[in-house]
């Protein structure tokens, strides 16, 4: 036994006291400020994080989990820790007290629709307590991540969050949890959907090179049936399309409008309509303005999964991408969803399956067992990309 623990000051004392916070953790409060964030988020709005010391690290924290992600890759969601601006900070310190440093930047920031979650492990923070005062004022919903009983703070919260533990030390450790329990419940109130995204040329349908003509649209074999039975299986389904012909002046956006139109009422007819179309019009070597650039959701960028992702509510680590060239391979792992290759195209990146037509994509998928065929994963050289 070391010293340490002879005397009394061993680690089995520090995790007594996070067992006791946790036999009293305040389940319900904490639930109701998961579902004001939650319904803050569906609403458009963004959530602010004020605190000092610890608590400001905490606040990071939330705001790290909400604009990456906690356990589902999905679409990022806004959030500020109010401290994270040193010139902002310390110039209204500087102006008016540090008192006020929260508080400038909520009436600068904040909107009503907004939340503010407050921490502060005494429950009295004097600039905390002007934060949310200031927030009150604009129309922000209030969350309080308290301790000390909640004191000066908790009855100007609309949820207080009270850690009822006799020291700092285990009320931030049950601030860790709040922020781990909170951004669970959120993520599962806002992306609760699993999807197949689908490219479209060469994978739903014949590929025809920069097609455009909708009366020459022709599905692929087992297309409209499987598809039916990925959205039987609950999967939303939405269609992730390059079509630089509009980049390179070879049809319009109505041209690809009427494609899809097309394409929906031949799908609908089996019952196996999409649930979204994207599509990326642009290419940095195309010649027509404005969709001669460089973008953010031309595969393999992941630009058109987050967006739908962001639509329709997708935990895109419940997802699949399924393509017949690298780039869509690479688009579904940088969106953080699993990969099935169709055909015998080369990738780099090895898919999660490869597989020779769309009812082994839909087998495999849906659990089936129904093998590729196809040999090796991997590729050494990136298909044509449109």
């Amino acid at each position: 036994m070391s010293d340490l623990s002879r005397n009394g000051h061993g680690p089995e004392r520090y995790a007594a006291r996070a067992r006791a916070m946790l036999t009293d953790f305040p389940h319900e409060a904490a639930e109701k400020a998961a579902a004001l964030i939650a319904a803050c988020y569906e609403g458009g709005g963004k959530v602010l994080v004020c605190g000092n010391g610890g608590s400001a690290m905490e606040a990071q924290h939330l705001v790290a989990e909400l604009v990456g992600k906690f356990e589902r890759d999905r679409a990022s969601l806004p959030a500020l820790a109010l401290h994270q601006n040193p010139a902002s900070l310390t110039a209204v310190a500087n102006d008016y007290g540090y008192d006020d440093a929260f508080a400038h930047q909520v009436e600068a920031l904040g909107a009503p629709g907004d939340v503010l979650v407050a921490i502060s492990t005494s429950g009295s923070s004097e600039n905390v307590a002007r934060a949310v005062l200031a927030a009150r004022e604009k129309g922000l919903a209030t969350v309080g991540y308290l301790g000390g009983g909640g004191n000066r703070l908790g009855p100007l919260m609309d949820v207080p969050v009270t850690i009822g533990a006799p020291d700092t030390a285990t009320i931030q450790a049950g601030h860790l949890v709040l922020t781990h329990t909170i951004c669970g419940l959120v993520e599962e109130a806002l992306f609760s959907n699993k999807a197949v995204f689908v490219d479209r040329d060469g994978t739903l349908i014949v590929n025809r090179h920069y097609g455009s003509d909708p009366d020459r649209i022709e599905l692929l074999d087992g297309v409209a049936d499987g598809l039916r039975a990925l959205r039987g299986a609950g999967y939303k389904l939405v269609l992730v399309s390059n079509q630089s012909g509009v980049a390179r002046g070879y049809f319009d956006e109505a041209a690809i409008g009427r494609m899809h139109d097309r394409l929906q009422k031949m799908l609908d007819a089996h019952g196996a309509a999409l649930d979204g179309l994207e599509y990326c019009p642009h290419h940095p070597e195309g010649e027509i303005f404005p969709y001669a650039v460089e973008c953010a959701c031309r595969k393999p960028a992941p630009g058109m999964l987050r967006r739908a992702a962001r639509k329709h509510g997708l935990n895109l680590s419940a997802s699949w991408m399924v393509g017949d060239i690298a780039a869509d391979v690479e688009a579904g792992k940088r969106a953080g969803a699993r990969t099935v290759l169709v055909g015998p195209e080369p990738s780099p990146l090895p898919p999660d399956f490869r597989a020779a037509g769309f009812r082994e994509v839909v087998g495999h998928i849906l659990g089936e067992g129904v093998g590729g065929g196809l040999g090796e994963k991997a590729g050494s050289a990136a298909g044509a990309r449109l």
